[in-house]
């Protein structure tokens, strides 16, 4: 009887950490404008990630968890001031999130690619 529920518990267990650890999201952020970044914001569905001073080539790491049903959101600021949002379709749900790595690029699109 409690070999039963211990193994029922630990079958919970690993369930649930199983889908905590699904969802999360972890995006490597690549900047390839040509440009040095005064600042590069990525955004999921209840989390935000902020970099500042991103130099050309440079890499930055976007970890966290969707709460929500959206997309990834890209905004650039660069160091004269301009600014630029961008929309990458890619869609994030907090059960499967998203790993893989997001390249800015100089023509002010993303392209992504899965790990």
């Amino acid at each position: 009887m409690w070999t039963l529920a211990a193994i029922l518990l630990i079958g919970v267990a690993m369930v649930a950490i199983a889908s905590y650890l699904m969802g999360r999201t972890r995006i490597v952020l690549v900047n390839e404008t040509g440009r040095e970044l005064r600042v590069l914001t990525a955004r999921i569905p209840g989390e935000q990630c902020v970099f500042e001073k991103v130099p050309v080539h440079g890499r930055v790491v976007c970890q966290g968890r969707a709460n929500a049903d959206g997309d990834l959101l890209v905004d650039l600021e660069f160091t004269d001031g301009s600014k630029v949002q961008l929309e990458t379709g890619e869609f994030l749900n907090p059960l499967f999130g998203f790993r893989g790595v997001a390249t800015v690029k100089a023509d002010g699109g993303v392209s992504l690619r899965r790990d």
